[in-house]
C-alpha cells in the first residue's frame, strides 16, 4: 500500500501529461511515415524513449488508485483487477508491435529495403502495426481533465480550451494531409492511372514540400481557399468528397467552440468594466470623498481579483451534493493551514481529526479588511480569537504612557487567544490593517462546544486552558496585558501548556485508551457533554482598579464521576453547562498573594479590570 498514489497527486498528473506529449508526438509523427523522412537522431531518441516511457507505464498504472462510487480505491489487488479489464489489453497491443519490431531490426531482418521482397513486406507490415499506437488517443481525456484541475481561473480554462480547439484542427489536418498523400500513392507503379501526384511532379520533390503541399490542400478543404491541386482519379474524388462532409460538420464544431469561447472571454470582460463603471458613477453621484473614493475602489479591485483566483463554495454549486463529512473535510483542508501555527490545534488535529474539521468548518469565519481599516479598538469587547490567512496588521497598545507598536504576520501570529479562555474579554489595543488582510475568527462559544462532544479532547483542552491562564499571568505580570502573542517567540511556552501526559499518551498512539480513567462522564446518560468552566478576571469598578475589587472566578463543574462511579475533582473543563451558577469567588487569602495579582502598570491594571486574563 506505500507504493500506492492518489490519482490526483502532482507526481501522477506530471506523469500524465508527459503521456499526453507522447501522444501528441503520435499524432504528428506516425501519419508522416508515408512521405519517408529520414530519420535522425531525435526521432531515433523519441522512439526509444516513447518506448521505454509506454513499458513502464504498464507498471506505473498499477501503483494508482482509482475512483470506484465516488471513492478512491486504494487496494492493490482491486487496483490491478480494474487495469487488467480496462487498459491493459490496450497498452499491450500498441506496446509488443514495437518492441517486436526493435528485436526484428537488430536481429537484421528488417535492415532496409534490399532485404528482399518478404523482408520489405514484413517491415511495411510492422509500421502499418504501429499505427496501434494511435489507440492511445483514448487517454487524452484523462490528460485534459488533469490539466483542467490545475488551472486557478477561468481566463486560464478559456484560453486552454482555445488552444485545445486550434491543436485539435491542426490535428485533423495533417491527418488528412498524410492520408491524400497515401492514396496518391496507391497507382504509384500503374502507369495507366493518373494520380495527383504524378499529375504535379511531387514524386521528384523533396519530403518536405511534398508534406506542405499535402497540408495545404486539406486546409482548402476546410474553409473557402483553393489550390491547383486537384483529385485525378476515382479513389482521390471520393476521399475529396468524404473530407468536404466532414469539414461542413467537423470545422464547423471547430470553430464554433473556439467562437464560444471567445464570446465568454469578451463577456467577462465586459462585465467587469460595467461593474467598476457602475461603482465608480455610483461613488460620484454620491459625492464620496476621494480619498474615502479611492479606498473603496482599490479594496474591490482586490477584492474582485482575489475571488477570480480563490473562488468561494458558494459560487460552486455542486459542492451542496457532498457530504457532511466531506464538506467538513473541505472546510478544514482550506482553514486548517492558518490555524495550524497554533500549537493547541495541531496537537487537537492529529488527536481528533473529526473534532478539527468541526471547528473549521463551524467556529470558524472569514473577514475582509481593507488597508487601513480597524480589527478593533482598545476596551472594545472581544468577538473571537484571530488568525491571519493573508495580509498583515498593525498592533498598538500602551504601556507607562508609551504607544508599543508590533506586526501581526500570516501563518506566524495570532490574537485574542484570551477569548477562549474567559468569559469576557476586552482587548488592551488596537489592531488595524496595513495591507488588504484576510482574517479568520473563531467563535469561543461554538469552538467549547465542538470540543465538548469528545471527552478526551475536552479533557486535554480543559487542562492546556487552566495552564494557559497561568501562562498568560505571569506574562502580564512581566510584559503587561497584550492581545498579540508572537507565534515565533512564544510558540514553544504556548506547546508547555499541553499536558505533558497528554503528549506522551499521543506519541504512544493510544491516546483515548490511556485517558479512559481520567476522562469525567455525564452523571445522565442523556445530558450532552458540557463544555468549558470559563475564567475571568472582572472589576467593580472600572475607573479605579484597587487589590480589594480584584476578583478571579471560576464555573462550578456540574457533579461528576469517574469510569468507576467515584467522584472527580473539579475541572476548568468538565460538564458544566454555559449558564450555571458561578462558584464562589477565589479571593487572595494574604497580603503577599494579593500584591502578585496586581498589574503591573496602570494601563494593564485597567485592562484587567475590564477584560479577561
Amino acid at each position: 500500500r506505500r507504493c500506492i498514489g492518489l490519482p490526483g497527486s502532482r507526481q501522477r498528473v506530471a506523469w500524465d501529461v508527459l503521456g499526453g506529449v507522447l501522444i501528441v508526438y503520435d499524432i504528428f509523427v506516425i501519419p508522416m511515415k508515408v512521405f519517408n523522412f529520414p530519420a535522425s537522431a531525435f526521432t531515433v531518441t523519441m522512439e526509444w524513449f516513447a518506448l521505454l516511457f509506454w513499458t513502464l507505464n504498464m507498471v506505473a498504472s498499477v501503483t494508482v488508485g482509482y475512483p470506484k462510487h465516488g471513492v478512491i480505491v486504494m487496494d492493490p489487488w482491486q487496483i490491478l483487477i480494474s487495469y487488467l479489464k480496462s487498459w491493459f489489453i490496450v497498452d499491450l497491443i500498441t506496446v509488443v508491435p514495437d518492441w517486436l519490431f526493435v528485436f526484428l531490426e537488430a536481429a537484421g531482418m528488417v535492415g532496409g529495403e534490399d532485404n528482399g521482397s518478404e523482408s520489405v513486406k514484413l517491415l511495411r507490415g510492422l509500421r502499418l502495426a504501429r499505427t496501434i499506437r494511435l489507440l492511445r488517443l483514448l487517454k487524452m481525456k484523462k490528460v485534459l481533465d488533469a490539466i483542467n484541475d490545475f488551472l486557478d481561473s477561468e481566463f486560464s480554462s478559456i484560453m486552454v480550451s482555445i488552444l485545445k480547439m486550434i491543436i485539435l484542427l491542426l490535428s485533423i489536418n495533417h491527418v488528412f494531409a498524410c492520408l491524400w498523400w497515401a492514396i496518391g500513392l496507391v497507382y504509384e507503379d500503374d502507369d495507366n492511372v493518373m494520380t495527383w501526384i504524378k499529375k504535379g511532379g511531387y514524386d521528384q520533390q523533396e519530403w518536405n514540400y511534398q508534406y506542405l503541399s499535402s497540408f495545404h490542400w486539406s486546409v482548402t478543404q476546410f474553409t473557402p481557399a483553393s489550390m491547383d491541386v486537384q483529385p485525378m482519379n476515382i479513389v482521390e474524388r471520393s476521399y475529396a468528397i468524404l473530407v468536404v462532409i466532414f469539414a461542413l460538420v467537423g470545422f464547423s464544431w471547430v470553430v464554433g467552440s473556439i467562437t464560444g469561447s471567445l464570446t465568454q472571454l469578451r463577456a467577462m470582460s465586459e462585465q467587469a468594466s460595467k461593474d467598476f463603471w457602475l461603482l465608480r458613477r455610483f461613488l460620484r453621484k454620491q459625492a464620496v470623498p476621494r480619498a474615502l473614493s479611492m479606498r473603496i475602489t482599490r479594496f474591490i479591485e482586490h477584492a474582485y481579483t482575489k475571488q477570480q483566483q480563490l473562488m468561494s463554495i458558494g459560487q460552486v454549486k455542486v459542492l451542496s451534493l457532498l457530504s457532511q463529512q466531506l464538506m467538513d473535510e473541505l472546510y478544514c483542508a482550506i482553514n486548517l493551514p492558518a490555524l495550524n501555527i497554533h500549537p493547541l490545534f495541531e496537537f487537537v488535529n492529529e488527536l481528533s481529526v473529526i473534532t478539527m474539521q468541526r471547528l473549521a468548518k463551524d467556529a470558524v469565519s472569514r473577514q475582509q479588511l481593507a488597508a487601513g481599516d480597524t480589527l478593533f479598538q482598545e476596551l472594545q469587547n472581544a468577538s473571537g480569537m484571530y488568525f491571519l490567512a493573508s495580509g498583515r496588521i498593525k498592533y498598538s497598545r500602551t504601556v507607562d504612557n508609551e504607544v508599543k507598536s508590533e506586526y501581526v504576520d500570516q501563518n506566524e501570529d495570532w490574537i485574542s487567544e484570551a477569548a477562549l479562555w474567559t468569559v469576557r474579554w476586552l482587548h488592551v489595543g488596537r489592531a488595524s490593517a496595513t495591507t488588504n488582510c484576510d482574517v479568520l475568527c473563531i467563535s469561543p462559544k461554538t469552538f467549547e462546544e465542538i470540543c465538548s462532544m469528545v471527552k478526551p479532547v475536552a479533557n486535554i483542552v480543559g487542562r492546556y486552558g487552566a495552564r494557559w491562564i497561568e501562562w498568560m499571568t505571569q506574562k502580564m505580570l512581566e510584559d503587561g496585558l497584550t492581545d498579540v502573542i508572537q507565534g515565533d517567540e512564544e510558540s514553544d511556552a504556548i506547546r508547555e501548556c499541553i499536558p505533558e501526559d497528554a503528549l506522551l499518551d499521543h506519541d504512544k498512539g493510544s491516546m483515548q485508551a490511556q485517558h479512559a480513567d481520567k476522562i469525567s462522564v455525564s452523571s445522565s446518560a442523556s445530558e450532552p457533554f458540557a463544555g468549558l468552566g470559563r475564567l475571568s478576571m472582572t472589576s467593580d469598578d472600572v475607573s479605579a482598579p484597587s487589590r480589594e475589587n480584584f476578583k478571579v472566578q471560576i464555573s462550578e463543574p456540574c457533579g461528576s464521576a469517574d469510569l468507576n462511579g467515584s467522584p472527580t475533582a473539579p475541572e476548568v473543563f468538565g460538564d458544566c453547562p454555559r449558564d450555571q451558577q458561578e462558584a464562589e469567588q477565589l479571593v487572595p487569602s494574604d497580603e503577599h498573594e494579593a500584591e502578585q495579582l496586581v498589574p503591573s502598570d496602570e494601563h494593564a491594571a485597567h485592562g484587567v479590570a475590564n477584560g479577561v486574563a
